[in-house]
Protein backbone atom coordinates (compact mmCIF):
# COMPACT_ATOMS: atom_id res chain seq x y z
CA UNK A 1 0.00 0.00 0.00
CA UNK A 2 2.78 2.33 0.93
CA UNK A 3 3.13 4.60 -2.07
CA UNK A 4 6.30 4.25 -3.73
CA UNK A 5 6.09 6.10 -6.61
CA UNK A 6 5.09 9.01 -4.69
CA UNK A 7 8.41 8.75 -2.50
CA UNK A 8 10.60 8.50 -5.59
CA UNK A 9 8.57 11.60 -7.14
CA UNK A 10 9.67 13.58 -3.98
CA UNK A 11 13.36 12.22 -4.51
CA UNK A 12 13.61 14.19 -7.75
CA UNK A 13 13.87 17.42 -5.62
CA UNK A 14 16.87 18.89 -5.64
CA UNK A 15 19.36 17.84 -2.62
CA UNK A 16 20.45 21.30 -1.40
CA UNK A 17 16.71 22.38 -0.82
CA UNK A 18 16.10 19.25 1.08
CA UNK A 19 19.64 20.26 3.28
CA UNK A 20 18.08 24.11 3.48
CA UNK A 21 14.71 22.89 4.51
CA UNK A 22 15.99 20.36 6.81
CA UNK A 23 13.84 17.89 5.04
CA UNK A 24 14.55 14.21 4.03
CA UNK A 25 12.48 11.82 3.14
CA UNK A 26 11.60 8.40 4.88
CA UNK A 27 12.66 5.33 3.27
CA UNK A 28 9.84 3.09 2.74
CA UNK A 29 11.48 0.14 4.95
CA UNK A 30 11.65 2.41 7.89
CA UNK A 31 8.21 3.87 7.15
CA UNK A 32 6.80 0.23 7.73
CA UNK A 33 9.27 -0.50 10.78
CA UNK A 34 7.65 3.00 12.54
CA UNK A 35 3.73 1.92 11.62
CA UNK A 36 4.16 -1.36 12.86
CA UNK A 37 4.95 -0.58 16.39
CA UNK A 38 1.76 1.16 16.59
CA UNK A 39 0.22 -1.41 19.07
CA UNK A 40 -2.94 -3.19 17.53
CA UNK A 41 -4.93 -1.79 20.67
CA UNK A 42 -4.62 1.13 20.11
CA UNK A 43 -5.42 1.19 16.91
CA UNK A 44 -8.65 -0.98 17.61
CA UNK A 45 -10.89 1.94 18.66
CA UNK A 46 -14.25 3.78 17.17
CA UNK A 47 -12.10 6.37 15.36
CA UNK A 48 -8.40 7.07 14.36
CA UNK A 49 -7.19 10.21 13.79
CA UNK A 50 -3.51 10.16 12.65
CA UNK A 51 -1.82 13.22 12.47
CA UNK A 52 1.90 13.57 9.87
CA UNK A 53 3.37 17.09 10.39
CA UNK A 54 5.33 16.95 7.61
CA UNK A 55 4.12 14.80 5.44
CA UNK A 56 6.20 15.27 2.63
CA UNK A 57 4.87 12.71 -0.01
CA UNK A 58 3.16 10.95 2.42
CA UNK A 59 5.15 7.52 3.17
CA UNK A 60 4.67 7.79 6.81
CA UNK A 61 0.64 7.96 6.67
CA UNK A 62 0.33 5.22 3.71
CA UNK A 63 2.35 2.69 6.09
CA UNK A 64 0.16 3.24 9.40
CA UNK A 65 -2.71 2.54 6.53
CA UNK A 66 -1.22 -0.42 5.51
CA UNK A 67 -1.03 -1.47 8.67
CA UNK A 68 -4.76 -0.95 9.70
CA UNK A 69 -5.89 -2.93 6.27
CA UNK A 70 -3.77 -5.79 7.22
CA UNK A 71 -5.04 -6.06 10.79
CA UNK A 72 -8.78 -5.29 9.57
CA UNK A 73 -8.00 -8.44 7.45
CA UNK A 74 -7.31 -10.39 9.83
CA UNK A 75 -9.98 -9.78 12.36
CA UNK A 76 -7.82 -7.89 14.66
CA UNK A 77 -9.81 -4.23 14.49
CA UNK A 78 -13.22 -4.85 15.27
CA UNK A 79 -14.23 -1.31 16.68
CA UNK A 80 -12.79 1.03 14.31
CA UNK A 81 -15.32 3.17 12.31
CA UNK A 82 -13.30 5.76 10.38
CA UNK A 83 -9.58 6.94 10.16
CA UNK A 84 -9.54 10.47 10.12
CA UNK A 85 -5.78 11.77 8.53
CA UNK A 86 -4.29 14.91 8.83
CA UNK A 87 -1.60 15.93 7.33
CA UNK A 88 0.90 19.26 7.19
CA UNK A 89 2.96 20.18 4.07
CA UNK A 90 4.61 23.17 3.67
CA UNK A 91 6.46 22.53 0.21
CA UNK A 92 3.47 23.52 -2.44
CA UNK A 93 5.86 21.17 -4.84
CA UNK A 94 4.74 17.82 -2.66
CA UNK A 95 1.17 19.03 -2.64
CA UNK A 96 0.12 16.77 -5.34
CA UNK A 97 2.52 13.66 -4.42
CA UNK A 98 1.11 13.85 -0.69
CA UNK A 99 -2.41 14.50 -2.02
CA UNK A 100 -2.50 11.42 -4.49
CA UNK A 101 -1.04 9.71 -1.95
CA UNK A 102 -4.09 10.24 0.82
CA UNK A 103 -6.52 9.80 -1.97
CA UNK A 104 -5.41 6.11 -2.09
CA UNK A 105 -5.22 5.66 1.74
CA UNK A 106 -8.90 6.72 1.65
CA UNK A 107 -9.88 4.29 -1.08
CA UNK A 108 -7.57 1.22 0.75
CA UNK A 109 -9.35 1.99 3.91
CA UNK A 110 -12.76 1.74 2.17
CA UNK A 111 -12.25 -1.51 0.53
CA UNK A 112 -11.82 -2.90 4.06
CA UNK A 113 -14.77 -1.71 5.23
CA UNK A 114 -14.19 1.64 6.96
CA UNK A 115 -14.94 5.15 6.59
CA UNK A 116 -12.14 7.38 6.20
CA UNK A 117 -11.37 11.06 5.06
CA UNK A 118 -8.24 12.94 4.98
CA UNK A 119 -7.19 17.13 5.42
CA UNK A 120 -3.81 18.69 4.11
CA UNK A 121 -2.95 21.99 5.81
CA UNK A 122 -0.39 23.62 3.51
CA UNK A 123 0.21 26.32 6.48
CA UNK A 124 3.53 26.19 8.92
CA UNK A 125 3.06 23.33 11.10
CA UNK A 126 4.16 25.15 14.55
CA UNK A 127 1.72 27.85 13.94
CA UNK A 128 -1.38 25.29 13.30
CA UNK A 129 -0.40 23.27 16.44
CA UNK A 130 0.37 26.39 18.67
CA UNK A 131 -3.37 27.31 17.56
CA UNK A 132 -5.14 24.20 18.45
CA UNK A 133 -3.01 24.26 21.79
CA UNK A 134 -3.92 27.64 22.94
CA UNK A 135 -7.68 28.18 21.74
CA UNK A 136 -8.88 31.81 23.01
CA UNK A 137 -10.24 32.76 26.31
CA UNK A 138 -13.92 32.50 25.47
CA UNK A 139 -13.56 29.67 22.96
CA UNK A 140 -12.71 25.98 23.16
CA UNK A 141 -10.51 24.29 20.38
CA UNK A 142 -12.31 22.70 17.59
CA UNK A 143 -9.79 20.25 17.06
CA UNK A 144 -10.06 16.82 18.24
CA UNK A 145 -6.30 15.50 20.01
CA UNK A 146 -5.14 13.04 17.77
CA UNK A 147 -4.88 8.95 18.93
CA UNK A 148 -1.49 8.38 16.92
CA UNK A 149 1.28 11.21 15.25
CA UNK A 150 3.70 9.22 13.16
CA UNK A 151 6.72 12.34 12.20
CA UNK A 152 9.95 12.48 10.28
CA UNK A 153 10.20 16.09 11.20
CA UNK A 154 12.57 18.74 9.34
CA UNK A 155 16.04 18.77 10.82
CA UNK A 156 17.16 22.37 11.19
CA UNK A 157 17.97 24.80 14.02
CA UNK A 158 15.25 27.83 14.72
CA UNK A 159 16.53 30.96 15.21
CA UNK A 160 16.24 32.46 18.59
CA UNK A 161 14.40 35.62 17.06
CA UNK A 162 12.14 33.72 14.91
CA UNK A 163 8.39 34.06 14.66
CA UNK A 164 7.72 30.04 15.32
CA UNK A 165 10.06 30.51 18.49
CA UNK A 166 7.59 33.24 19.84
CA UNK A 167 4.46 31.51 18.79
CA UNK A 168 5.70 27.99 20.62
CA UNK A 169 7.00 30.28 23.76
CA UNK A 170 3.52 31.63 24.12
CA UNK A 171 3.11 27.89 25.09
CA UNK A 172 5.60 27.03 27.40
CA UNK A 173 7.92 25.61 24.46
CA UNK A 174 11.56 26.75 24.22
CA UNK A 175 13.66 24.66 21.80
CA UNK A 176 16.41 25.37 19.25
CA UNK A 177 15.67 22.82 16.56
CA UNK A 178 12.54 22.42 14.08
CA UNK A 179 12.60 18.24 14.59
CA UNK A 180 12.11 18.92 18.54
CA UNK A 181 9.83 21.68 18.24
CA UNK A 182 7.75 18.95 15.71
CA UNK A 183 7.56 16.65 18.20
CA UNK A 184 7.32 18.33 21.56
CA UNK A 185 3.83 19.82 19.83
CA UNK A 186 3.29 16.83 18.19
CA UNK A 187 3.48 14.71 21.77
CA UNK A 188 0.92 17.30 23.04
CA UNK A 189 -1.50 16.71 20.53
CA UNK A 190 -2.22 13.20 21.45
CA UNK A 191 -5.02 12.26 23.29
CA UNK A 192 -4.77 10.00 26.23
CA UNK A 193 -3.75 6.52 25.44
CA UNK A 194 -2.36 7.90 22.24
CA UNK A 195 0.70 6.67 20.77
CA UNK A 196 3.60 8.38 18.72
CA UNK A 197 6.42 6.95 16.51
CA UNK A 198 9.07 9.17 15.23
CA UNK A 199 12.53 9.19 13.18
CA UNK A 200 14.81 11.93 14.85
CA UNK A 201 18.44 13.18 15.44
CA UNK A 202 18.98 11.81 18.38
CA UNK A 203 20.36 14.60 19.99
CA UNK A 204 17.87 15.42 22.28
CA UNK A 205 18.81 12.55 24.52
CA UNK A 206 21.10 14.03 26.59
CA UNK A 207 22.18 17.75 27.06
CA UNK A 208 20.88 20.98 27.99
CA UNK A 209 19.05 22.33 24.94
CA UNK A 210 16.68 19.68 24.92
CA UNK A 211 16.34 18.64 29.03
CA UNK A 212 12.92 20.27 29.31
CA UNK A 213 11.23 18.51 26.18
CA UNK A 214 12.77 15.32 27.63
CA UNK A 215 11.38 15.88 31.29
CA UNK A 216 7.69 16.49 29.64
CA UNK A 217 7.60 13.10 27.56
CA UNK A 218 8.82 11.50 30.42
CA UNK A 219 6.74 13.32 33.14
CA UNK A 220 3.16 13.30 30.71
CA UNK A 221 4.55 9.75 28.68
CA UNK A 222 6.46 7.12 28.44
CA UNK A 223 8.46 4.95 25.87
CA UNK A 224 8.11 1.46 24.57
CA UNK A 225 10.29 1.12 22.08
CA UNK A 226 13.57 2.79 20.47
CA UNK A 227 15.75 1.64 18.02
CA UNK A 228 19.18 2.80 17.03
CA UNK A 229 21.44 2.16 14.13
CA UNK A 230 24.61 0.92 13.84
CA UNK A 231 26.12 3.52 11.17
CA UNK A 232 25.16 7.26 11.23
CA UNK A 233 24.05 6.70 7.12
CA UNK A 234 22.47 3.90 7.48
CA UNK A 235 18.64 5.74 7.78
CA UNK A 236 18.92 7.78 4.64
CA UNK A 237 21.67 6.30 2.71
CA UNK A 238 20.47 7.64 -0.43
CA UNK A 239 20.27 11.12 0.66
CA UNK A 240 24.27 10.80 2.43
CA UNK A 241 22.79 11.86 5.71
CA UNK A 242 25.51 11.28 8.04
CA UNK A 243 22.64 12.22 11.36
CA UNK A 244 22.59 9.86 13.93
CA UNK A 245 19.45 8.94 14.20
CA UNK A 246 16.69 7.23 16.83
CA UNK A 247 13.55 5.53 16.12
CA UNK A 248 11.24 5.87 19.15
CA UNK A 249 7.73 4.94 20.39
CA UNK A 250 6.09 7.15 22.61
CA UNK A 251 2.76 6.62 24.59
CA UNK A 252 0.49 8.64 26.79
CA UNK A 253 -0.39 6.35 29.22
CA UNK A 254 -4.13 6.26 30.92
CA UNK A 255 -3.33 4.91 34.01
CA UNK A 256 -0.21 2.24 34.52
CA UNK A 257 2.93 2.31 32.97
CA UNK A 258 5.23 -0.08 31.65
CA UNK A 259 8.24 -1.47 33.98
CA UNK A 260 10.26 -2.10 30.45
CA UNK A 261 11.94 -0.20 27.00
CA UNK A 262 12.60 -2.15 24.23
CA UNK A 263 15.56 -1.45 23.16
CA UNK A 264 16.89 -2.76 19.94
CA UNK A 265 20.49 -1.81 17.72
CA UNK A 266 21.77 -2.52 14.40
CA UNK A 267 19.38 -2.56 11.39
CA UNK A 268 15.93 -2.82 11.17
CA UNK A 269 16.02 -6.12 8.63
CA UNK A 270 17.09 -7.66 11.66
CA UNK A 271 17.79 -5.87 15.08
CA UNK A 272 18.98 -6.97 18.23
CA UNK A 273 16.39 -6.24 20.91
CA UNK A 274 16.44 -6.40 24.57
CA UNK A 275 14.30 -5.20 27.54
CA UNK A 276 15.43 -2.79 29.86
CA UNK A 277 14.45 -1.89 33.22
CA UNK A 278 12.70 1.77 32.73
CA UNK A 279 15.29 2.97 35.83
CA UNK A 280 18.06 1.35 33.21
CA UNK A 281 16.65 3.57 30.69
CA UNK A 282 16.49 7.18 32.79
CA UNK A 283 17.92 6.79 36.17
CA UNK A 284 15.69 8.36 38.26
CA UNK A 285 18.33 9.90 40.47
CA UNK A 286 19.54 12.20 37.44
CA UNK A 287 17.77 15.76 37.42
CA UNK A 288 18.96 15.95 33.69
CA UNK A 289 16.26 12.98 32.40
CA UNK A 290 19.11 11.83 30.22
CA UNK A 291 18.28 9.47 28.07
CA UNK A 292 20.48 6.19 27.83
CA UNK A 293 20.76 3.65 25.26
CA UNK A 294 22.67 0.45 25.37
CA UNK A 295 21.10 -2.68 26.06
CA UNK A 296 24.02 -5.06 26.77
CA UNK A 297 24.38 -5.70 30.25
CA UNK A 298 27.86 -4.91 30.69
CA UNK A 299 26.40 -1.30 29.29
CA UNK A 300 23.90 -1.68 32.52
CA UNK A 301 27.32 -2.73 35.02
CA UNK A 302 29.27 0.92 33.03
CA UNK A 303 26.15 3.13 34.17
CA UNK A 304 25.61 1.57 37.58
CA UNK A 305 29.60 2.62 38.21
CA UNK A 306 29.62 5.59 36.87
CA UNK A 307 26.02 7.27 38.35
CA UNK A 308 28.40 5.71 41.55
CA UNK A 309 30.89 8.68 40.95
CA UNK A 310 30.10 11.68 43.31
CA UNK A 311 31.99 14.52 40.91
CA UNK A 312 30.88 16.68 38.26
CA UNK A 313 33.94 19.09 37.07
CA UNK A 314 32.56 22.34 38.93
CA UNK A 315 32.63 20.15 41.80
CA UNK A 316 36.81 19.45 41.54
CA UNK A 317 36.83 23.32 40.78
CA UNK A 318 37.83 22.74 37.09
CA UNK A 319 35.87 24.21 34.13
CA UNK A 320 35.73 23.35 30.49
CA UNK A 321 35.90 25.37 27.56
CA UNK A 322 35.74 25.49 23.80
CA UNK A 323 38.65 26.73 21.59
CA UNK A 324 38.55 30.40 21.16
CA UNK A 325 40.21 30.11 17.71
CA UNK A 326 37.89 29.61 14.75
CA UNK A 327 40.62 29.59 12.04
CA UNK A 328 38.75 30.79 9.03
CA UNK A 329 37.81 34.20 10.97
CA UNK A 330 41.23 34.64 11.57
CA UNK A 331 42.50 33.66 7.95
CA UNK A 332 45.18 36.59 7.43
CA UNK A 333 46.75 35.95 10.85
CA UNK A 334 47.31 32.68 10.47
CA UNK A 335 50.60 31.16 9.55
CA UNK A 336 52.54 27.85 8.68
CA UNK A 337 55.49 28.74 10.49
CA UNK A 338 56.07 29.40 14.17
CA UNK A 339 57.95 32.89 14.05
CA UNK A 340 59.43 35.42 16.56
CA UNK A 341 55.54 37.45 15.60
CA UNK A 342 53.41 34.17 16.41
CA UNK A 343 53.08 31.54 18.76
CA UNK A 344 51.76 28.09 18.00
CA UNK A 345 48.10 27.20 17.08
CA UNK A 346 47.05 24.17 18.74
CA UNK A 347 44.47 21.90 16.59
CA UNK A 348 42.77 18.50 17.16
CA UNK A 349 45.52 16.35 15.20
CA UNK A 350 48.31 18.04 17.83
CA UNK A 351 46.42 15.82 20.38
CA UNK A 352 48.14 11.99 20.80
CA UNK A 353 48.67 8.70 23.12
CA UNK A 354 47.48 11.21 26.09
CA UNK A 355 50.19 14.17 25.52
CA UNK A 356 49.26 17.87 22.91
CA UNK A 357 52.19 18.23 20.77
CA UNK A 358 53.37 21.48 19.68
CA UNK A 359 52.22 21.65 15.80
CA UNK A 360 55.00 20.91 12.88
CA UNK A 361 55.61 23.25 10.33
CA UNK A 362 54.84 22.32 6.60
CA UNK A 363 57.27 19.76 5.45
CA UNK A 364 57.92 17.31 2.39
CA UNK A 365 58.34 14.40 4.16
CA UNK A 366 56.05 14.76 6.85
CA UNK A 367 53.49 11.81 5.56
CA UNK A 368 50.21 13.46 7.47
CA UNK A 369 48.74 15.68 5.11
CA UNK A 370 45.52 17.16 7.15
CA UNK A 371 48.83 18.07 9.28
CA UNK A 372 51.35 19.53 6.75
CA UNK A 373 47.92 21.41 4.60
CA UNK A 374 47.10 23.28 8.51
CA UNK A 375 48.31 26.44 9.90
CA UNK A 376 50.43 25.56 12.63
CA UNK A 377 51.02 29.32 13.94
CA UNK A 378 49.06 32.67 14.61
CA UNK A 379 49.78 35.88 14.66
CA UNK A 380 50.20 37.82 18.21
CA UNK A 381 48.79 41.29 17.86
CA UNK A 382 45.77 43.64 18.74
CA UNK A 383 43.53 41.65 16.43
CA UNK A 384 43.88 38.02 17.69
CA UNK A 385 45.17 39.45 21.54
CA UNK A 386 41.85 38.00 22.95
CA UNK A 387 41.51 34.44 21.14
CA UNK A 388 45.27 33.48 22.89
CA UNK A 389 45.46 31.95 26.14
CA UNK A 390 48.23 31.84 28.15
CA UNK A 391 50.61 28.46 27.94
CA UNK A 392 49.60 26.51 31.23
CA UNK A 393 48.70 22.76 31.90
CA UNK A 394 45.54 22.45 30.51
CA UNK A 395 43.24 19.03 29.21
CA UNK A 396 41.86 19.29 25.85
CA UNK A 397 39.77 17.22 24.52
CA UNK A 398 38.63 16.35 21.06
CA UNK A 399 35.44 18.20 20.01
CA UNK A 400 34.47 15.62 16.61
CA UNK A 401 34.76 12.53 15.81
CA UNK A 402 33.10 10.05 13.70
CA UNK A 403 30.88 7.20 15.35
CA UNK A 404 32.55 4.38 13.62
CA UNK A 405 35.91 5.70 14.94
CA UNK A 406 37.19 3.95 17.46
CA UNK A 407 36.90 6.51 20.71
CA UNK A 408 34.49 9.60 21.15
CA UNK A 409 36.49 10.93 23.89
CA UNK A 410 40.26 11.61 23.27
CA UNK A 411 42.24 13.61 25.41
CA UNK A 412 45.67 15.12 26.15
CA UNK A 413 47.71 17.06 28.52
CA UNK A 414 49.24 20.69 27.43
CA UNK A 415 52.58 21.05 28.98
CA UNK A 416 54.03 24.20 29.22
CA UNK A 417 57.43 22.85 29.00
CA UNK A 418 56.77 21.12 25.05
CA UNK A 419 55.59 25.19 24.20
CA UNK A 420 58.45 27.56 23.67
CA UNK A 421 56.06 30.65 24.44
CA UNK A 422 53.90 31.93 27.25
CA UNK A 423 51.04 31.98 24.91
CA UNK A 424 49.10 29.48 22.84
CA UNK A 425 46.34 29.47 20.32
CA UNK A 426 43.15 26.66 21.14
CA UNK A 427 41.61 25.87 18.00
CA UNK A 428 37.51 25.79 17.79
CA UNK A 429 37.35 21.83 17.25
CA UNK A 430 38.93 21.36 20.56
CA UNK A 431 37.56 21.68 24.43
CA UNK A 432 39.82 22.16 27.32
CA UNK A 433 39.93 22.17 31.12
CA UNK A 434 41.26 24.60 33.19
CA UNK A 435 41.29 26.43 36.38
CA UNK A 436 39.78 30.09 35.70
CA UNK A 437 41.96 29.79 32.25
CA UNK A 438 45.09 28.51 34.66
CA UNK A 439 46.89 25.84 35.10
CA UNK A 440 45.87 22.50 36.41
CA UNK A 441 48.31 20.53 38.67
CA UNK A 442 50.32 17.84 36.90
CA UNK A 443 48.34 14.92 39.13
CA UNK A 444 44.83 16.21 38.52
CA UNK A 445 45.73 16.63 35.14
CA UNK A 446 46.69 13.34 34.03
CA UNK A 447 44.13 11.75 36.24
CA UNK A 448 41.76 13.80 34.15
CA UNK A 449 43.26 12.64 31.04
CA UNK A 450 43.24 9.07 31.65
CA UNK A 451 39.97 9.09 33.14
CA UNK A 452 38.69 10.58 29.96
CA UNK A 453 41.19 8.10 27.67
CA UNK A 454 39.53 4.98 29.72
CA UNK A 455 37.55 2.72 27.33
CA UNK A 456 34.49 2.43 30.51
CA UNK A 457 34.45 6.55 29.96
CA UNK A 458 34.46 6.32 26.57
CA UNK A 459 31.35 3.49 26.65
CA UNK A 460 29.80 5.56 29.45
CA UNK A 461 29.86 8.61 27.19
CA UNK A 462 28.64 6.78 24.00
CA UNK A 463 25.08 5.65 25.64
CA UNK A 464 24.01 9.29 26.01
CA UNK A 465 25.80 11.21 23.47
CA UNK A 466 24.02 11.01 20.44
CA UNK A 467 25.54 13.17 17.74
CA UNK A 468 29.71 13.29 16.76
CA UNK A 469 30.47 16.15 19.04
CA UNK A 470 31.77 16.10 22.25
CA UNK A 471 30.29 19.77 23.56
CA UNK A 472 31.33 21.32 26.54
CA UNK A 473 27.80 21.00 28.28
CA UNK A 474 28.39 17.66 27.91
CA UNK A 475 31.25 17.60 29.60
CA UNK A 476 30.15 19.90 32.65
CA UNK A 477 27.26 16.95 32.84
CA UNK A 478 30.07 13.80 32.90
CA UNK A 479 30.76 12.28 36.30
CA UNK A 480 34.34 12.12 37.75
CA UNK A 481 35.80 10.28 40.72
CA UNK A 482 36.93 12.16 44.06
CA UNK A 483 39.98 14.63 43.50
CA UNK A 484 42.37 12.14 45.39
CA UNK A 485 41.23 9.19 43.30
CA UNK A 486 41.99 11.20 40.11
CA UNK A 487 45.54 12.72 41.54
CA UNK A 488 45.85 8.83 42.50
CA UNK A 489 45.38 7.93 38.86
CA UNK A 490 47.48 10.79 37.42
CA UNK A 491 50.51 9.18 39.69
CA UNK A 492 50.38 6.04 38.15
CA UNK A 493 52.73 4.36 35.97
CA UNK A 494 51.03 4.54 33.29
CA UNK A 495 51.45 4.32 29.26
CA UNK A 496 49.57 6.42 27.76
CA UNK A 497 49.72 5.18 24.55
CA UNK A 498 48.31 1.93 25.91
CA UNK A 499 44.88 1.64 26.21
CA UNK A 500 45.12 -2.10 28.02
CA UNK A 501 47.77 -0.36 30.51
CA UNK A 502 45.02 3.12 31.20
CA UNK A 503 42.22 0.13 31.72
CA UNK A 504 44.27 -1.73 34.32
CA UNK A 505 44.81 1.41 36.21
CA UNK A 506 41.25 2.15 36.28
CA UNK A 507 40.71 -1.09 37.70
CA UNK A 508 43.05 -1.40 39.67
CA UNK A 509 42.58 2.62 41.47
CA UNK A 510 38.33 2.73 40.59
CA UNK A 511 37.14 -0.61 40.86
CA UNK A 512 35.94 -0.29 37.51
CA UNK A 513 34.37 -3.66 37.61
CA UNK A 514 33.93 -4.86 33.52
CA UNK A 515 37.27 -3.10 32.31
CA UNK A 516 38.72 -5.33 35.58
CA UNK A 517 37.06 -8.68 34.48
CA UNK A 518 38.40 -7.49 30.62
CA UNK A 519 41.43 -7.28 31.29
CA UNK A 520 41.96 -10.39 33.14
CA UNK A 521 40.01 -12.21 30.69
CA UNK A 522 42.69 -10.73 28.10
CA UNK A 523 45.29 -12.13 30.70
CA UNK A 524 44.14 -15.48 30.44
CA UNK A 525 44.96 -15.47 27.08
CA UNK A 526 47.87 -14.09 27.17
CA UNK A 527 48.60 -17.02 29.63
CA UNK A 528 47.35 -19.83 27.50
Amino acid sequence: MADEKGWRESQSKDRIDRLQSGQFFTPLPVSQFLANWLSSKGLNQSEIRLLDPGAGGGVLTAAVVDRICKLRNEGKLGKIRKVSLHAYEHDSDLIPVLTRTLRECVAGVSEVGINSEFVISSENYIEGAVEALSPDLFETSETAPFTHAILNPPYRKLNSQSADRARMSSIGIETSNLYAAFAWLAFRQLDEGGELVAITPRSFCNGPYFREFRKEILEDGEFRRVHVFDARNEAFGRDQVLQENILFHLRKPRKSRSSFVSVSTGSIESPRTARVPVGDFVSPQDSDRVIHIAPEKDAMEVRAFFYDLPNRLEDLGVAVSTGPVVDFRLRKHLHHEVDDSSVALIYPHCVRAGRVSPPRPKAEDYSDSRISKKAVAIEVGAETEKWLVETKRFVLIKRFSSKEEKRRLVAGVLEPADFQSNRVGIENHLNFLHRNRCGLPKDLALGLCRFLNSTIADQFFRQFNGHTQVNASDLRMFRFPGREQLQELGEATVDDSDQQSIDRAMSEILRAPIWRRHYEDSAENELE
